[in-house]
């Protein structure tokens, strides 16, 4: 198969979509050579069918502010691939998403939720609504208007929705709510409920610490440990708290966060009543960072810049999309970062994932690194079907035992002759294959 002919062929008929075709070239270059070695592929095309996704719904969303005005927004759910099995994914609300963000994610999730070698399928969702700034009441009406939409589509054996940026605990009641109301039923079709009524108390910290984790993993790897290495993180939302919280712990030292503002240099490591603050932070609705540097003397505050150029051994970074591109990374290495690890979802751009394998930086993306959102939404769909209560030490060690799995298979297909592992390509293969394998075994359909 000619990938590239492909791939451009793709493009044409998704030139709206970037973000999207930007996610499967990079994810198609990691698995070429071994594309190359299986003959079912071609006749199957099981390449053709992975890059459409299952079904696409695109909708509107009028709801009513608290001034009586009717806004219209638009909404979306993309079920991308269910060949593991049922759908899984998160909503994200957010005023710049479009169609090509979220078939990104819904085809990025696919092979996330493989590498979590769980029973499940790939879907995302959302809309063009911004919670923040928003009343209770407004957010409740954008829900119910949102769930009515979708529900019929919906179920523990069909399609499980999650949050994701801008949909909290808060969000994921108003939409379960309106779906029990409609579907007369109280299953597992959402995770990211709040732990009084079906949620795990670790649902917000839990993909930052399944980072660490995975970094820990990878650390012991090349002989070193997270004792006292210096971690730039960008974002200040629940990936980058559960980061900063969890590498903290394990004794590494945190040294900024960032917002659309600024980014804050804290060189004494962001802890204690520096971290407790980020949850106040994070509840504002101004979304901005420059108050921490202000409430913490000793701190810095860089306006209109990112993190990079700080001096630290590992870099994390956990605020959006294609944050970091090839002039960034060249920053990192001028610092002599040794490690990145990408928190939120294609967090570096193509020219920046190149420059990366130019280079001796130890680069994992998000799909093996971020797997622990996945892992505890399994938990989760787990006790609420199993009608049982698991404690936070027995989910967080089932939380460390699928990131070391995960990590294992990224090297074991990530290695090559010399020992050196390329954990793109390794996460890319070992989620493309089960995939893929299921694919051929179930037929054309």
């Amino acid at each position: 198969m000619n990938i590239e002919k492909f791939l451009l062929e793709l493009e044409k008929s998704n030139l709206s979509e970037p973000e999207f075709t930007q996610n499967v070239r990079v994810f198609l270059a990691s698995v070429q050579n071994y594309i190359c070695d299986d003959f079912r592929l071609d006749s199957a095309a099981v390449i053709a069918r992975l890059c459409e996704p299952d079904k696409v719904f695109m909708f509107k969303v009028p709801w009513i502010n608290d001034e009586g005005k009717v806004i219209v927004s638009r909404g979306y759910r993309v079920q991308y691939n269910n060949a593991l099995g049922p759908y899984k994914g998160g909503l994200r609300f957010h005023p710049g998403i479009t169609l090509g963000t979220i078939k990104m994610l819904a085809f990025e999730q696919v092979f996330k939720n493989s590498l979590s070698s769980l029973p499940l399928g790939g879907a995302m969702g959302g809309a063009n609504f911004d919670p923040k700034g928003k009343s209770d009441a407004e957010v409740m009406r954008f829900c119910q208007s949102y769930m009515l939409q979708l529900w019929d589509l919906l179920g523990d054996d069909v399609d499980i929705l999650g949050g994701d940026v801008g949909v909290g605990s808060r969000e994921i009641g108003y939409l379960f709510g309106m779906y029990k109301k409609l579907s007369h039923q109280h299953n597992g079709t959402f995770t990211g409920k709040a732990p009084y009524w079906g949620g795990t108390r670790l649902k917000g910290e839990s993909n930052g610490y399944g980072v660490v984790y995975y970094l820990k993993s990878l650390l012991k790897r090349h002989n070193d440990s997270l004792d006292g290495k210096r971690i730039a993180v960008s974002g200040f939302g629940n990936l980058a708290y559960g980061v900063i919280k969890k590498a903290t712990a394990l004794g590494a030292k945190v040294i900024s966060i960032s917002g659309p503002d600024g980014y804050i240099h804290d060189p004494d490591g962001i802890n204690g009543d520096k971290l407790e603050y980020l949850l106040e932070l994070r509840a504002t609705s101004q979304d901005l960072v420059r108050p921490f540097s202000m409430e913490f003397p000793g701190t810095m505050y860089y306006e209109g810049k990112k993190p990079w150029e700080l001096e630290c051994d590992i870099a994390i970074p956990c605020a959006i999309q294609n944050e970091i591109d090839s002039t960034e990374v060249q920053q990192l290495l001028k610092t002599k970062c040794m490690y990145m690890i990408e928190g939120a979802d294609q967090a570096c751009t193509a020219d920046a994932v190149q420059e990366i394998y130019n280079s001796d930086l130890v680069y994992v993306p998000s799909k093996a690194a971020n797997v622990g959102s996945v892992a505890i939404s399994s938990l989760e769909l787990a006790q609420n079907n199993m009608k049982v209560y698991w404690s936070d030490s027995e989910i967080e060690t089932r939380l460390q035992d699928i990131m070391e799995r995960t990590y294992n298979l990224c090297r074991k297909y990530g290695q090559d002759q010399k020992g050196k592992v390329n954990y793109l390509q390794g996460a890319n293969i070992a989620s493309f294959n089960r995939v893929v394998e299921a694919m051929i075994d179930q037929g054309v359909v």
